[in-house]
């Protein structure tokens, strides 16, 4: 009796360019069952990973173990060809998945492109779209986000489809831990605050906590150390910051804070209670059941990336964090933000795209504001294929130039 031939896998291929990003990759393909194929690399960028970074966004994922290879854009095009992918999931930063978007629709057949953000992505932004227009669908995470960025792309004449999933990487929520205290972790975020004097107070903050409760550690679980790139570049890492302050503080006792690295469920245990100023990770701590505190000193805005936990029953001040005082997160808060019920529409809907790919039936958008798109695609596309020091040589010699023709012209 003639077997019947099974359907081949899907072949999803991840391009990803930073930290934040590997890991939401590697979480959003671990997902799917045995009719996919994915796969995950990640190209040179600015902010490309260290190898550290790499195996720590990888852990506990069919990827762990994976070396890490940064691959410039005209090896990445080679990949793209050989590779013949059904679909291409844009795990990265938008100047840099924007070339990677015209080189995917540029192949002999072009796969299907989806992208999202890594984490909790309020507020909705026009240029984030922008960077994306090649894009067939866009995965949100939350109820919240599907009505702002259906919204935003409806005034711009976007026509992305958007996909409802959860955070791969958030748990199921567990039950309030009623443990006490032994450990307060404080997770930064690269842009906010911004300033060193912020960043300073929280710093004091924390070391008065470790003060006021002996028994408790405190940690500040950073994504990076001093000199290690970020998706978004920190300009005052707080492990420098904490030195600086010792040195100028004598009283301060340089071990009452301790800066770790590593994945953060490793430090989000029983006991464990959380603080961050704007970061998805207060969401681990959520579903995790444990307390959880947003800092209000310096904002719940917009600007501060924040404005979405200000109904979350969660927001708090230093001095709350110093007498490790936590509330409570709101119901329904948690269904409309993050912790919704309905099934993941992604694996249904990456079957769509894998058919409308292998039929030739997929969409071909228009590039939005091409004069600017242009521009971005070759300068992004030097930044991903030169080294950084061939980078920094070029644009001496340009800088030089262009003070020479100033004193001619």
């Amino acid at each position: 009796m003639p077997t019947i031939a099974q359907p081949r896998p899907i072949k999803i291929l991840a391009v990803t360019d930073s930290d934040s990003y590997v890991k939401w990759a590697a979480a959003t393909l671990e997902q799917l069952d045995e009719r996919f194929a994915p796969a995950i690399l990640a190209v040179r960028s600015p902010i490309a990973p260290s190898p550290s970074q790499w195996s720590t966004a990888l852990h506990a994922t069919r990827y762990a173990g994976q070396e890490l290879e940064l691959l410039s854009m005209p090896a990445l095009q080679h990949t793209l060809h050989a590779s013949n992918p059904d679909i291409v999931l844009l795990a990265g930063t938008g100047p840099v998945m924007e070339v990677v978007a015209e080189i995917a629709v540029r192949l002999p057949r072009p796969p299907a492109l989806i992208s999202g953000i890594p984490g909790m992505a309020l507020p909705a932004r026009r240029k984030g779209i922008e960077f994306r227009s090649r894009v067939h669908s866009m995965i949100v995470h939350s109820r919240h986000e599907q009505v702002e960025y259906g919204a935003l792309m409806d005034s711009m004449g976007v026509s992305q489809n958007l996909v409802l999933s959860h955070l791969p990487f958030l748990p199921p929520r567990s039950e309030p831990c009623t443990d006490p205290i032994t450990s307060l972790v404080f997770t930064p975020q690269a842009l906010v605050p911004h300033s060193a004097a912020q960043r300073s107070r929280i710093l004091l903050a924390l070391h008065a906590a470790a003060i006021n409760h002996p028994t408790v550690r405190v940690i500040v679980k950073v994504r990076a150390l001093a000199g290690e790139r970020q998706t978004h570049n920190e300009r005052f890492p707080y492990d420098a910051l904490w030195e600086e302050l010792c040195q100028a503080d004598p009283t301060l006792d340089p071990g009452a804070v301790e800066f770790k690295t590593g994945p953060l469920v490793d430090y989000l245990v029983p006991g464990a209670a959380h603080v961050t100023v704007s970061s998805t990770a207060a969401l681990e701590s959520m579903a995790a059941g444990l307390p959880t505190m947003i800092l209000s000193d310096f904002g719940v805005n917009e600007r501060l990336l924040n404005s979405v936990y200000a109904q979350s029953g969660c927001v708090g001040g230093l001095a709350d964090m110093t007498e490790l005082n936590f509330g409570t997160p709101s119901a329904q808060w948690l269904t409309d933000n993050y912790f919704h019920d309905e099934p993941s529409q992604l694996p249904a809907h990456l079957m769509e795209l894998a058919a409308a790919t292998r039929s030739g039936q997929l969409p071909r958008y228009p590039i939005l504001n091409r004069h600017k798109h242009r521009r971005r695609i070759a300068r992004n596309w030097l930044r991903s294929t030169i080294s950084p020091g061939m980078l920094q040589a070029l644009a001496a010699t340009l800088g030089g130039l262009k003070c020479a023709l100033k004193k001619v012209l």
